[in-house]
Order: C-alpha cells, then structure tokens, then sequence
C-alpha cells in the first residue's frame, strides 16, 4: 500500500526531449548526488513517520538501474561532466509550528546550477511538504520530479518512475509560483520581523509579537487566486506529466437544463493514444458565465483517475450535485445556486481544459 502511494504520489514535472525513462545509454554511468541520497526525506515534528525497513534512495537506485549507479558526496566538475545522467537530490524538511522560505537552501541552488552547465541530463528530485522555488534553474535541467515526502518505500517508486517500470501519474495538489512575491500571503509577514524556523524538543516557540492577519484574497485561494489575478505560475494545480498521451472525446450533459435539487452525470471517451500503459486524472470544472457577483475564474468539482493500455479508450462518467454550482451568500448567511449559465470545463490540468459544455442552471 505505501509503495502503490508513492507510485501515484509522485509527480513528473519536466521532462526534456524525454530523457525519463532513461535509456540504457543514459542508466550507464549514472551519478547521484545530493541531501537525501543517502538518508530517507521525511517531515518533522508530527509529520515525523518512522516507518521500517527504509530504503534509501541510492540502494533503491542500484537495485532499479544496475552497477552503474554511483554517489559521490563533493564530485569534482569532471566527475558531473563525464556521468551519463546526473540525478540530484534537494529538498527542505517541513515542519509543524514553523515556517520556511520559499526559496532552497542556498547549498541547493549551488547544487542544482552547477550541474546544469557541466551536464545536459540532469534530473532534479525534489522532497518537499509544499511549493519551493525553481525558477532560476527550472529551464536548465532536463527532468524534475516532486517526490515530497515518500515513505518508507518512496524511493523504491522513484527508482521505477526514472527506469520507465512505472509510469507517472501524480498531479500537483498545489500550484507553484515563478516568485513568493505572486502568492497571495506573500506580504503577510511584517518587514521587521523573520519567519520562525525552529523548536527544541516539545518546547514551544519563544513568545513572539501578535500580528493581526487579514486574509485578503477570501475565496480565492490555490489556483483561484492566479487565474483571477491573471498571473502565470510556474506549475499550475493539477499539473503532472506522463510517459504516454491521452485525448478527451464526446464531451456530453446528461442535460443542457439542470433544475432545483437535480443532479447531474458528465460522460466522456478518454483515450490513451501512446504507445505504453498509464493513468490520467480527468479534472472538471464548473465556471459560471457572466456572473454578477466575484466569483473564481473556474473551481474544481470532481476528478477521475483512469488508467489505460496503451491505444485504449473507455467511457468515463463524473457526477455534480446541484450544490456544485453554489456561492456562500454573505448576506444571507447561506449556500445560493444562482440561476444561469455555466460552463463545465474537462481538462488534464487547471491550465489545461481539452474539452468544454454549456448548461443552464435553472
């Protein structure tokens, strides 16, 4: 159950001129480097898991890929120049009761520019509890996956996701910014003072100054916030890559006039036209069109994961219930359908719909 997780967890990022899976040129001399290529990536504090017979990610990586796997803890510039791939391991350790910057460790961003100018393959594996910053080598590098926080067995699904064993198929749950200075809560924190990043045992934090929050961007939040502000972020929600491709056909409404208290069933063909088994997450939406009060550009309302042969199709079926199409009505303190017309939105990512249809709420 938790390799199975974390072989659905992880999520394929980029992958440039498709250096993952690795070709048996590219397994020949492979050079892992990094924070936790030799330690298990894990939260702290309550997101602290033991687990049992750990697996580390270089051993997961020998056994998955063969003798020709090597960590070296301080490579010289001949040594990244002359592996076949250069897999690098950074990452944060999140915890409960305090924050971390957006950005790496400065020790990570030395990691991740200096291969990228010695080497052309060069994977990123990232372990993280939440977004961190990439916009300064994510063009640089030809393939990152965000493993966050995988488990005893993480690494073992890792190992199969880079030899092509197991197909990616993960999705980002978050959206991640080009620049903290995009997020919404990115002003939050007063000038003069510093995020607290740390605690002693069970002791808490040392008494600290009392800042009034307003959470200014209400409703919009994750990729409401982006999309309605118009700002382009670096991955989107819903975003993840695969090793295959699939089409969105015959896009229907179980009807075009949904009435009070109705529920309504989404059909579609999803096909996967690649050449290899896989699994996508089908994402529908529900925009409102022309609404007269503030409401998110689109909102999630269902999703499907469905996994494929290759040159498969299968017919999928998503459900709405009427309280799908409701807004929280300040005024009346209370859950309200407005009458009119909506668009339901099926797509592969928040930035990415195939195929759309119109109904009209009644």
């Amino acid at each position: 159950m938790a390799l199975q997780t974390a072989r659905e967890g992880i999520v394929l990022l980029r992958n440039q001129n498709n250096l993952l899976p690795l070709s048996a040129i590219a397994k020949k001399k492979v050079l892992v480097i990094g924070k936790f290529a030799k330690t298990v990536a894990e939260g702290l504090g309550s997101a602290k898991v033991e687990g049992y017979n750990k697996i580390k990610m270089i051993d997961a990586l020998q056994k998955e890929l063969g003798k020709g796997v090597t960590f070296i803890e301080t490579p010289t510039d001949e040594q990244l120049k002359n592996a076949s791939t250069l897999i690098v391991s950074v990452g944060t350790s999140d915890s409960e009761s305090w924050d971390r910057p957006f950005a790496l460790p400065e020790n990570d961003e030395i990691l991740e520019q200096r291969p990228a100018t010695l080497n052309k393959n060069v994977v990123v594996v990232i372990n993280a509890g939440g977004g961190v910053k990439m916009t300064n080598w994510n063009n640089k590098v030809s393939a990152i996956l965000y493993v966050w926080y995988g488990g005893q067995t993480g690494n073992t699904a890792l190992a199969e996701i880079i030899s092509g064993k197991t197909n990616p198929s993960g999705k980002l749950p978050i959206t991640i910014e080009k620049e903290f200075a995009d997020s919404p809560g990115s002003d939050y924190l007063p000038t003069t003072e510093k995020i607290y990043t740390g605690w002693s045992g069970d002791v808490f934090p040392p008494k600290l100054p009392i800042i009034d929050v307003n959470y200014k961007e209400g409703v919009f939040v994750g990729y409401r916030w982006y999309e309605s502000k118009k700002i382009e972020p670096l991955y989107p929600f819903g975003f993840g890559l695969s090793y295959t491709d699939f089409q969105f056909d015959n896009l229907k409404a179980s009807s075009n006039n949904l009435k009070n208290k109705e529920d309504l069933s989404i059909t579609f063909q999803l096909t996967n036209t690649g050449k290899r088994k896989g699994a996508e997450v089908c994402q529908l939406y529900v925009q409102g069109v022309n609404s007269e009060i503030e409401r998110p550009v689109k909102e999630l309302k269902a999703f499907s994961k469905i996994e494929l042969a290759a040159k498969q199709s299968a017919t999928v079926t998503m459900n709405l219930k009427y309280q799908d199409f409701a807004y929280w009505d300040e005024q009346k303190h209370d859950w309200v359908v407005k009458p009119g017309v909506y668009n339901l939105l099926l797509g592969s990512a928040s930035d990415a719909i195939k195929k759309q249809v119109q109904i009209t709420v009644e």
